[in-house]
């Protein structure tokens, strides 16, 4: 449509990509179609610029090239990011499919699918709504996602995505500029009139305690990794056999053991009992370590319930309400999480589940609950320690899984009652000093503990491997030290358990704190000096301070006006980014209420603005399209480093090369995806209207083809050869275009015999790639990704180093091309080979001896010898 747009557009920066940020987006798209804002935004536009080095929609933490072993620790059908008819809002519902409808949706067609990597495919087929996906699957679905709301926005809110990292903000305020400059760590700043941080769970830099661990390992040939995400684990640190202290037994833990046990060729098959039907046996692979485990409570989180969101009678709650909470309220409106709120979690639980022990004489409430090992001293022996972690896990089996587990579902949906009342009643900034550790660190660990975890069939793994002496148990209060006469780790559990060993895993997330984030712009919130834009919380250590309405609250105590913070590292209470189905989420409600306020702030803006604008002009940029300018200096562009998690390595001073996709078909699409999701900025141009690439591809800006010499560094031509053969040669001038065409077919043997006979080529000497430069004349043209199918390239990409990596042959008349294109195939997983001139690229068109299979890049060589040979 054409727009009457009577102002620049007011520029919005979101700092993270992640389910939060487009969470946040999706609820302002829903608000910014209601009549009245639309009507505004005619006269008020907005730009929005999501600013994140990973995969938008998806983000850091759900990973499409994740191990299939990694599961979600929920059931497909109890996994939407979509609000529903329960969901509380002032912004209008958009209903959705839950994760479970999204994989039907899919398997009858009314969807497309995400990705044509066969084995992802594979999974979303088998997919029912009793199944805990993998993680990489529920990637794909928060990617879909985020093209869903990029298709549904107004013409009048428009997205350009930056795949880079932003370093730090400073408050200008006065200049005459936005007030906000955001610096990136690979270009030019940027400018924003509102801000919204939203960055997702980092990394932590190692604490001094961590740092001597890691120290004391390297000093005796040891093993130390630290708390990290399960696919950034150094696994390869430890040996076959090597003893192995894991500090942990969260849903971190769980993951760690599945890549251990599974990932390293060991396999489990049924061995059920009369009463136990889930009975597993372990058969091991011998590559496996063993793993000597312990935590502070000496068990695994609690199973996931049978049917857990089954009706269980579960009333309004009559102990954790509104009234009851100010009653207990100081003068000045404060509440001591552990004497004024917690007695009155305890009376609830007790109210409504029938089994509930009540506490003992001088029993801290709910210690039943949070450390069910208590009662194991330390003079147990082993055994007895043993078979108390046994028959815990073996309960909790039988109760959540088997025969009634009423009084499990009435708990486990009590808890999630509690913490959505608690997220809205229960601000930080509501708790005296008193409370300070206490919440909500203590009580999101005792919700997750019981709530948060793993699929049964994961416990029954477990208790598998323990019987098959790969895992055994060290019980509650764990402890570990180091013996520098031994050169080991040392772990003694509570009630008497003591092993040594060489190595250590802390199976936990690293803790959020911004002061130890490896975020840079996290650390600089607070430790920026006289620039600093916030303080730390008094109420939630280590966290950034935000009031009811999610501002950032600077160092004076004063709320930043049109600065916004939510996330893990903020003092707000820890939501997921995305909840079950019929439950009124509080992520849902959160982000509806940060995004009208933003949504309103950004009209406001533009609304002020207006008046000295310029005059109105025609033709609003469409939400999908993005700034195809450079906003980078020029520069070297980044190598194909990966680090072992598969993420793409930045050096200062470097960025990722611009990718152009002409023609995103099944294979443009697959390169394209890949692309984006090792971290590289995509243009694409295509036939399709806006919003279906947008749907398509998110996170790829459509381009029309004359500009993507100018908007990219590389060009994938993934149109039919003679399409190719009758592009007009100025669109693409001084570019390096890849060739990934494929003689097939009347058209393309036409256009074929038309090139060779305007080149005098009658003997048919000319490789297609050949025929195709001289065309492209003023193009650097190379050769490559023709002989992978698209059904492959998602699939197939491996870390650089592994020694099965693929290998993708390159040839072209220009070196420095060849290299380039090399270092983006290794970007996307693969090692590019160069094999020669583009007149040796026949020996890669279909038919010819490098074309088919499977190859390392020493069998390519060995091959192509064998070509030369003959």
């Amino acid at each position: 449509m054409n727009s009457r747009v009577r102002t620049t557009p007011t520029r919005l920066a979101l700092i993270g990509g992640g389910p939060r940020a487009i969470g946040v987006l999706e609820r302002l798209g829903a608000s910014a179609a209601l009549p009245e804002q639309a009507a505004r935004l005619e006269r008020a536009p907005v730009r929005v610029d999501i600013i994140d080095p990973h995969m938008p929609g998806a983000g850091r933490i759900w990973r499409a090239a994740e191990s299939p072993l990694l599961l979600m620790n929920s059931r497909a059908a109890d996994v939407s990011i979509f609000t529903d008819d329960t969901t509380e809002v002032d912004g209008p519902v958009v209903a959705g499919p839950s994760l479970a409808e999204w994989a039907a949706g899919i398997r009858e067609g009314t969807l497309a699918a995400p990705t044509a990597g066969t084995s992802r495919l594979a999974e979303i087929e088998a997919l029912e709504a009793t199944s805990f996906a993998s993680r990489r699957v529920q990637a794909l679905y928060l990617e879909w996602f985020f093209g869903q709301v990029l298709a549904a926005l107004p013409g009048t809110v428009t997205v350009t995505v930056h795949r880079t990292t932003a370093t730090a903000v400073r408050a200008e305020e006065g200049t005459g500029a936005a007030p906000w400059r955001i610096e990136l760590e690979d270009r030019a700043p940027l400018r924003a009139d509102l801000l919204v941080l939203a960055a997702g769970h980092t990394d932590s830099r190692p604490s001094s305690a961590r740092y001597e661990l890691a120290a004391f390992a390297r000093r005796h040939g040891g093993a130390y990794l630290p708390p990290s995400q399960a696919s950034d684990a150094h696994l390869g640190q430890l040996g076959a056999g090597q003893e192995t202290i894991v500090r942990g037994m969260g849903l971190g833990f769980i993951d760690l053991l599945a890549l251990l046990t599974e990932g390293r060729g060991g396999s489990f098959e049924p061995e059920p009992l009369p009463g136990d039907p889930g009975r597993l046996r372990y058969r091991a692979s011998g590559r496996e370590p063993l793993l000597r485990v312990g935590s502070r409570r000496g068990v695994p989180y609690h199973s996931k319930v049978h049917g857990e969101g089954e009706p269980t009678g579960l009333g309004e709650l009559v102990h954790v309400t509104a009234s009851a909470l100010r009653e207990r309220e100081d003068s000045d409106g404060r509440l001591d999480f552990r004497a004024d709120v917690l007695p009155l979690i305890a009376a609830e639980i007790a109210h409504w589940v029938p089994d509930a022990p009540p506490a003992e004489p001088g029993e801290e409430p709910l210690a039943w609950l949070d450390d069910p090992l208590a009662w194991l001293d330390g003079d147990a022996e082993p055994r007895v320690t043993r078979d108390a972690v046994v028959r815990h896990i073996e309960h909790d089996l039988h109760a959540r899984t088997r025969g009634d587990v009423t009084s499990s579902r009435i708990l486990f949906q009590l808890l999630l009652r509690l913490h959505g009342v608690l997220v809205d009643q229960l601000p930080a900034t509501r708790l005296r000093e008193s409370s300070r550790g206490e919440y909500p660190h203590w009580w999101h660990s005792l919700f997750s503990f019981v709530d948060s975890g793993p699929p049964p069939h994961r416990l029954h793994q477990l208790l598998a491997l323990e019987r098959a002496g790969v895992v055994s148990f060290l019980g509650p209060r764990t402890a570990v030290t180091t013996d520098d006469s031994t050169g080991r780790f040392v772990a003694r559990g509570g009630a008497g358990v003591q092993v040594e060993a060489t190595a250590l895993i802390d199976a936990f997330l690293p803790e959020p704190s911004l002061a130890d984030s490896t975020n840079p712009l996290l650390r600089d919130l607070v430790a920026g000096g006289r620039a600093a834009i916030g303080r730390e919380s008094a109420a939630a250590a280590g966290k950034l301070e935000v009031d009811d309405r999610y501002r950032v609250i600077a160092p004076d105590g004063t709320a930043r006006e049109n600065l916004w913070a939510v996330g893990p590292w903020t003092s707000e209470l820890p939501i997921g980014a995305f909840a079950r189905p019929g439950t009124n989420a509080p992520c849902h409600r959160r982000n509806d209420a940060l995004a009208r306020r933003v949504l309103e702030a950004a009209l406001d803006h533009g609304e002020a603005a207006a008046g000295t604008s310029a005059p109105p002009h025609h033709g609003a940029q469409r939400p999908w399209q993005a700034s195809t300018s450079p906003s980078t200096p020029a520069g070297p562009v980044a190598t194909g480093q990966r680090s072992d998690a598969g993420e793409p390595v930045l050096r200062p001073g470097t960025r990722a090369p611009r990718l152009g996709v002409l023609g995103p078909g099944k294979i443009g699409s697959a390169l394209a995806r890949t692309a984006l999701r090792a971290g590289i900025e995509v243009r694409v141009a295509g036939r399709s209207a806006a919003p279906v690439l947008a749907a398509k591809l998110p996170g790829a800006a459509p381009v029309a083809p004359e500009d993507l010499a100018t908007a990219c560094d590389i060009i994938l031509l993934t149109v039919p050869l003679h399409v190719a053969l009758h592009l007009d040669p100025q669109a693409l001038r001084g570019a390096i275009v890849v060739d990934a065409t494929n003689p097939w077919g009347g058209d393309d043997a036409a256009a074929v015999a038309v090139a060779r006979n305007a080149l005098g080529d009658g003997d048919g000497v000319l490789s297609t790639s050949e025929l195709l430069a001289a065309h492209l004349s003023t193009s650097r043209v190379v050769k490559t990704l023709n002989h992978i199918g698209y059904h492959d390239v998602e699939d197939q990409g491996r870390d650089g180093g592994d020694p099965g990596r693929r290998a993708i042959a390159v040839a072209s008349d220009d070196p420095r091309a060849a290299d380039a294109v090399g270092a983006l195939l290794n970007r996307l997983g693969y090692d590019g080979e160069v094999v020669g001139s583009l007149a040796d690229g026949r020996h890669f068109e279909p038919g010819a001896g490098l074309f088919a299979g499977w190859s390392t890049r020493e069998e390519l060589h060995e091959r192509r010898q064998g070509v030369r040979v003959a």
